[in-house]
């Protein structure tokens, strides 16, 4: 380990391990500014890899390090300083989310914009990137009812995800069932849930949009996962632990697809401890297989807790979809669910993938 300190700065000395500090060395030899892609291998460091020369410039707030193997490096304070733990855990705190039951969601907080602006106007487009984050939930609204419009308003924000289902779906009661097996497309109650427990890397966002409909009923709702499970730790502490332990099995089955993946119901970041994903969905929960039988019990209590929460009227968020609004969600953090409906009705969506999501948002500086 070696001390270094900014000369101008009253903040205390870095403590930095030396193999560390070499293998971020931003040299033209070592980084490649351009990609910005490092150019060697750890492999290429010697084991022993020691500083014998540390100078801290002044005037430039650099270090300056010669190795014990000849090269040369020059680190910014500011780059050092932004690379280390205590600064990634206070970036969590920057971009808190907003966690709401039905109360706080209905003071109309998150993004409810017209497609006519979100078409015309950056800013509009950053609402609703932020409103996803903040929310996990935003409106598009004044949409022609058709997946072709669906899908431009869609695309103006974020790229399409392609899964066994499409990119853009349009699907209806009528028989639909015959194309995929799935109880979406029926016309019976559906409780809260989370899309694509089955896939190893479930979809960032869900789109949807009701573009037609002649019946009564058919209510979506909504309801914070993370708010949810929050109140689920600070209430039954146990019962929050287990749901982040158990790896949980799904399963999507039909001619031609055969999706498996095991995962806890309420994900946590290992390092911050903060919620990054809810997985919940009983529909596609597969044979329990993962737990000794003499744990069972404490997990089904954990998980009937959990529901118990989820399905308070207070947590759940209503409105009635109509042709011309889209609404777009949190799949990693919002629960959906639909009450049962008459006659007869057509959705069209989309998934967009985590990946693709979280980097918008860092593009248009909302998160880091």
């Amino acid at each position: 380990m070696i001390e270094v300190k900014c000369l101008k700065s009253i903040e205390p000395a870095l403590q930095l391990n030396e193999f560390w500090l070499r293998d971020h060395c931003r040299c033209e030899k070592c980084y490649n500014t351009d990609t910005k892609q490092r150019k060697f291998s750890l492999l290429d460091l010697p084991d022993d890899v020691s500083a014998e020369i540390v100078i801290t410039r002044e005037d430039e707030q650099n270090l300056f390090v010669k190795w014990n193997d000849g090269h040369e490096s020059t680190y910014s304070f500011e780059f050092l300083k932004s690379c280390q733990l205590e600064n990634y855990l206070k970036a969590k705190d920057s971009s808190e989310k907003i966690l709401w039951d039905s109360s706080v969601i209905a003071k109309n907080n998150y993004a409810d914009v017209k497609l006519s602006d979100l078409i015309r106007r950056e800013d509009d487009v950053c609402e609703v990137v932020g409103s996803l984050w903040y929310y996990g939930i935003a409106l598009v609204e004044e949409v022609p009812a058709n997946q072709t419009m669906t899908e431009m308003a869609i695309r103006r924000v974020f790229p399409v995800m392609k899964t066994f289902f499409g990119e853009m779906y349009t699907f209806s009661d009528a028989n639909d069932l015959a194309v995929h097996a799935d109880t979406a497309y029926t016309k019976e109650y559906i409780g809260p849930h989370t899309d694509n427990t089955y896939f190893c890397d479930a979809a960032g966002l869900q789109i949807l949009h009701c573009i037609h409909h002649e019946g009564t009923g058919g209510e979506n709702f909504f309801v914070d996962g993370f708010k949810v499970a929050t109140e689920l730790k600070r209430i039954n502490p146990k019962a929050f632990d287990i749901l982040t332990k158990v790896l949980v099995p799904a399963e999507y089955i039909e001619e031609g697809q055969f999706h498996v993946h095991h995962g806890p119901i309420i994900r946590t970041n290992p390092i911050t401890g903060e919620i990054i994903q809810i997985r919940l969905n009983i529909y596609d929960r597969a044979a329990l297989n993962t737990l000794a039988q003499s744990e069972m019990k404490a997990f089904y209590q954990s998980l009937k807790e959990f529901l118990r929460l989820v399905e308070k009227t207070e947590n759940q968020w209503t409105m009635k979809l109509n042709p011309g609004t889209v609404v777009m969600y949190d799949n990693w953090r919002i629960l959906h669910a639909r009450r049962a409906y008459t006659g007869n009705r057509t959705m069209t969506g989309c998934y967009v993938q985590r990946a693709d999501f979280l980097s918008k948002a860092r593009v248009l500086g909302i998160i880091d």
